[in-house]
């Protein structure tokens, strides 16, 4: 077992790697009754054309099926509901799949130890037969009926695939009905023998538990299960264009209000770990300083009578692309597509306002330690987008520089956009 010191913030991460090749992350946090683990593989709906576990040739797998897989887990051959096995503890759990990952969590004031080997047992033991398979369609069809009626999700969702060509994070987590139809018990096999491997797996444990004692418990389930040692898995790579898939697209749906989402992408130099972090803080800072509360950009939108309300925004990152979304339900559409694009493509930083938008961040991450569960997301994130946890968070902050900051602005080109009208 190894510390993992966060400089500057008196802050400490327990970490090993086990034998199985799992890592495990444990946060001890005093004084907090709530405590808590998330059990993660990463594999989410981004990944469908793979080479499985023992196997020679690239399948395409129907999408959606690491949701669908996410589902199925949660059976078990005693034919006791996982949700009733940790209420019995007084415990909550449930899990979600990203494009990236997809996570097994519970949280709990009491029998802590009960809940972490309970998540363990049934996130590795599978029990996929053709008629849970089967019944599961039907229940994953009405969550997907229900997501197009979500109609600010659903826009969301969709602007990947206007705004993506070849790279796979453009369909949908949950997938659609013509693929969910294809899954078989086979396949779900396959993706979990390939995928749910220690090596591809970490776990983090959050709250006031005995850190020992934690890691002695996973240590004695993973030596109950056998693991193959082989695991070398070959994903499909693509390459994606500059240029957006479609620019614009008009849509009916029953709103009160046309609703328009636009999504600028950027293609952004590769980087990896703590210069991918360097990355994201400029485009959080950036985002902040032109739309944030701080501005008074929402409320002049309003005053103009341009959108009803204000502007939802935010980031997402694949590889070496930046999407960045602004929505809103708009009262002239023209309008706010060039007050956004404005605002965003304009060169007038002011020193100051970049110094306090820093430090906020800054004190957002020092406030996080308050939340344990708060920093396994965080832990998480690390994990997913950087290969490794950022230990020196503060310093990076300090010593990020304003004509820096500007001489990334300058770079990045604004011209390939997608629109979504919703009316």
């Amino acid at each position: 077992m190894n510390e993992i010191i966060m400089t500057s913030l008196d802050e400490k991460i327990y970490h090993e790697k086990l034998d199985s090749g799992l890592n495990v992350y444990v946060y001890k946090s005093k004084g907090f009754s709530k405590k808590g683990a998330y059990f993660f593989t990463k594999y989410g709906s981004s990944i469908n054309d793979f080479k499985p576990i023992n196997e020679d040739k690239i399948v395409s797998f129907p999408k959606g099926i690491a949701h669908f897989l996410e589902h199925k887990l949660f059976e078990s051959e005693d034919n006791e509901k996982v949700f009733d096995k940790f209420k019995k503890y007084g415990a909550r759990v449930n899990a979600y799949t990203s494009h990236f990952v997809t996570n097994y969590y519970f949280s709990t004031n009491d029998n802590f130890f009960e809940c972490l080997s309970t998540l363990i047992d049934f996130v590795w033991n599978p029990y996929f037969t053709d008629e849970n398979v089967e019944k599961e369609k039907g229940i994953i069809n009405q969550e997907i009926n229900m997501t197009n009626d979500d109609v600010e999700r659903f826009m969301f969702e969709e602007m990947f695939s206007l705004a993506l060509v070849n790279n796979p994070n453009k369909y949908r987590t949950i997938g659609d009905k013509k693929n969910v139809s294809k899954i078989t018990k086979e396949d779900l096999y396959r993706c979990y023998n390939t995928f749910y491997h220690p090596s591809n797996m970490f776990l983090v444990v959050y709250g006031d538990v005995d850190v020992k004692k934690t890691f002695d418990l996973i240590k004695e389930k993973q030596n109950k299960k056998k693991f193959s040692l082989n695991y070398d898995v070959k994903i499909k790579k693509t390459n994606e264009p500059c240029e957006v898939n479609t620019k614009y697209k008009n849509i009916k749906r029953n709103v009160t209000n046309p609703k328009v989402c636009i999504c600028y992408k950027i293609i952004v130099p590769s980087v990896d770990g703590e210069e991918k972090f360097k990355k994201r803080l400029f485009m959080n800072l950036l985002m902040d300083m032109k739309f944030g509360n701080t501005t008074s950009f929402e409320k002049d939108l309003v005053k103009d009578k341009i959108t009803k309300t204000g502007v939802l925004f935010s980031c997402s990152y694949f590889d070496n692309i930046v999407l960045l979304f602004f929505q809103a339900d708009v009262i002239n559409k023209d309008e706010f597509i060039n007050r956004i694009n404005k605002r965003l493509t304009e060169n007038n930083f002011d020193k100051n306002i970049f110094e306090l938008n820093k430090k906020a961040c800054l004190s957002s991450t020092i406030r996080s330690f308050d939340n344990p569960s708060g920093i396994a997301n965080i832990i998480e994130s690390n994990i997913i987008n950087y290969g490794k946890i950022i230990n020196n968070v503060y310093d990076i902050y300090k010593n990020y520089e304003f004509d820096k900051f500007v001489s990334e602005f300058i770079e990045l080109n604004f011209d390939n956009s997608s629109i979504l009208y919703v009316d």
